[in-house]
């Protein structure tokens, strides 16, 4: 029986040409199947496409609205067509990138993430923890991107460093006594840096036996901006060190707030909007962006005579690592997942993989170990659906539950409502965060729930690569849902490649112009000296910061190196000597050290493959051919040619199969000269 190598390709975003991190990474995998196939072993290597949701449609949406038009504007269904259309685009620009730079997957087997084979694993998912109870939806405070217009996952934030500044405002002491004029006001101070959400504000807690403050537990003070009573109260989370010791209570608007909130039981406000905008709630901020309402709160308690002072502050901000707007957490009616279950199988499984470096493997595990709630909801339209569907006319408010009248199914039901008897059924507007759909990748792609031939064969897969920057939107997610459905890993070997960034450390990015992308190169160098330059950068874990200069070069110098071995191979294949015999033994001491130096550098190639370090077989090969053969033993070589002819043929034949994984086109040229 033949033996088998699966290889799962990270399925990437449908939002753009992909610049050279995309490709150094589809090139590891590349080299690896051509390894394998040369082998003997028979080789999956399964393609797919993302469909991206949030990203996708936020470009999409970019692009209609330079024509005018919005979601708003647009009806659902006409919307999605004008998505499917821009889908096609999009992966096109994939293909052609794939193409031109030799990708050998297998293309006929390709799967896009909205497939309909997909579209059957992510409802066999959603019903099967709906049923196990592992599902619920409501109010909770969540991470919200206003510019998406959708809840986001604490992991899809990024921080930036912010200099702000912290307002220590006074809050006055509500007395019972009569007859005090206003110097007898009493008031207790907090520091925050958000004065904007001051008309949300619903209590001042301080931390225990606070030395100045405690002596106001229990009392009330007013709130500067709604001239409401809010209490005064105690809790242990309260940072000493910050501020003054004493904190505005927003629980509709901060994390730490919200837990405080729901262990006093305080209600919740809103100030500031889904739409990033102050709300209602406050007449006089109303309509403003938070930046701006910001500066009017702060005059507006200058002239008030409540700030005690200013001071600069540098603190962490939270942004959406796509769009780069500050995130707001706030209230919002959301699908969760209960995470225990998937926690469990998924620490139970992460033993057995082999994590490349080897230090991921604690920290996901430390992560999946603390994982919360899963919030799985996205106000979106591009993406799997939410499968439940409500009754219009006896679930309006739409509330879930087994005792309520809804359905979960694919399709609009076909039955009648329980309650009413009619079959007005609505489906849920949200659809499901991608990852739902990318942490069954695994499953999904081989016909999972189906356990076909091809699902036994391959699953788990041998090998999958990411960037560390999805350990946890990703590859913690495979981990611990392949763990839940099948009780085994997703794959045996995790491989995290190092980030490209340009010369100052940045990511690659449009708005910057920083990218670099491979068409020029290959352009100006063709395309097997682009992908051995960028093999060079391909150490596990190693970020790489790479301008078009250093690029150029290293393409340059593969060039050359292309150059060099197809010369090597018209010296021995053309320039043959008559008369000589392939077959002769290897006697001479200098055929016998350039052997002996071919398989030694064989032995390390095979090494540096088995560990995925293709950066150190690719500068063994290079200097083996170039210095060792080139350099030293074709010069020898030249003054006995006939006699080393048969030596000569042995190493550039080995040297082609070496390359062939790195430079298929090089090698091939070389194979295809060969005498038959």
């Amino acid at each position: 029986m033949q033996k088998r190598y699966s290889i799962l390709m990270p399925p990437p975003n449908l939002t753009g040409e992909p610049h050279v991190g995309h490709v150094m990474q589809h090139l590891i995998m590349d080299a690896l199947a051509r390894k394998k196939r040369m082998e003997g072993y028979d080789v999956l290597f399964q393609p797919g496409v993302d469909h991206a949701g949030i990203q996708f449609e936020g470009t999409l949406n970019k692009i209609l609205q330079k024509e005018n038009l919005s979601k708003e504007k647009m009806a659902r269904e006409e919307w999605l067509k004008r998505a499917w259309k821009f889908k096609d685009e999009m992966y096109k620009s994939f293909h052609d990138t794939w193409k031109m730079m030799n990708i050998s997957a297998n293309w006929d087997k390709e799967v896009f993430t909205l497939d309909s084979k997909v579209q059957k694993a992510v409802f066999e998912e959603f019903k099967t923890f709906w049923e196990k109870d592992l599902l619920y939806k409501g109010a909770y405070i969540v991470q919200w991107c206003s510019k998406d217009g959708t809840a986001i996952e604490d992991i899809e934030m990024e921080y930036e460093d912010r200099k702000e500044i912290l307002y220590f405002i006074k809050y006055e002491i509500v007395s019972r006594g009569k007859g005090q004029g206003a110097s007898e006001k009493e008031y207790i101070t907090i520091a925050t840096a958000r004065p904007e959400t001051i008309s949300a504000d619903v209590a001042i807690a301080i931390y225990p036996d606070h030395p100045k403050f405690k002596k106001y537990l229990g009392k009330n003070a007013i709130n500067p901006f709604t001239n409401l009573s809010i209490s005064i109260i105690e809790d242990e989370r309260v940072e000493k060190e910050f501020g003054t010791g004493a904190l505005k209570i927003t629980p509709g608007h901060d994390l730490l707030d919200y837990e405080i909130g729901k262990t006093h039981n305080l209600p919740i406000l809103h100030a500031v909007g889904k739409d990033g905008k102050i709300t209602e709630l406050d007449p006089d901020l109303f309509g403003l962006k938070i930046e701006e309402a910001r500066k009017k709160a702060a005059e507006k308690l200058k002239n008030m005579g409540l700030i005690e002072k200013e001071e600069e502050y540098e603190h962490s901000v939270p942004i959406c690592e796509r769009c780069k707007t500050v995130v707001e957490p706030l209230i919002s009616k959301e699908w969760f997942v209960r995470m225990r279950a998937l926690k469990e199988k998924g620490l139970t499984q992460i033993e057995k993989i082999k994590f490349v470096p080897d230090s991921y493997k604690e920290i996901i595990s430390k992560w999946i170990s603390g994982v919360r709630d899963w919030s799985i909801s996205r106000s979106l339209w591009w993406g799997h659906r939410i499968p439940v569907w409500y009754c219009s006319i006896c679930n309006i408010a739409r509330e879930v539950g087994k005792d309520k009248d809804m359905i979960v199914s694919m399709e609009i039901p076909n039955k009648s409502c329980d309650r009413c008897g009619k079959k007005e059924w609505i489906q849920d507007e949200q659809i499901l965060d991608t990852w739902f759909s990318s942490g069954l990748w695994p499953l999904a792609t081989l016909g999972w729930p189906n356990h076909n031939e091809e699902f036994e064969k391959h699953f788990p897969w041998d090998f999958e690569i990411s960037a560390p920057e999805i350990k946890y939107l990703w590859i913690a997610r495979m981990i611990m849902i392949s763990g839940f459905f099948e009780n085994k890993i997703p794959f045996h070997n995790m491989f995290f490649h190092g980030t490209l960034r340009d010369e100052k450390g940045r990511k690659f990015s449009k708005s910057l112009g920083n990218g670099l992308y491979p068409k020029n190169f290959v352009d100006e160098w063709g395309v097997d000296s682009l992908r051995a330059a960028l093999f060079t950068y391909s150490a596990p874990g190693r970020d790489g910061k790479i301008g078009k200069q250093t690029l150029n070069e290293r393409c340059k110098n593969f060039r050359n190196f292309g150059t060099k071995i197809k010369n090597i191979a018209k010296f021995t294949i053309n320039l043959k000597p008559e008369n000589t015999n392939s077959e002769s033994k290897i006697s001479h001491p200098e055929d016998k050290e350039i052997i002996k130096k071919l398989e030694e550098t064989q032995e390390s190639v095979n090494k540096h493959f088995e560990e995925f370090e293709l950066h150190l077989a690719m500068e063994k090969i290079y200097n083996f051919v170039w210095h060792e053969f080139a350099d030293i033993y074709i010069e020898q070589a030249k003054k006995r040619r006939t006699e080393a002819q048969a030596c000569l043929e042995i190493v550039l034949k080995k040297c082609a199969e070496m390359i062939f994984p790195f430079m298929p086109d090089t090698a091939n040229d070389i194979i295809e000269k060969w005498p038959k």
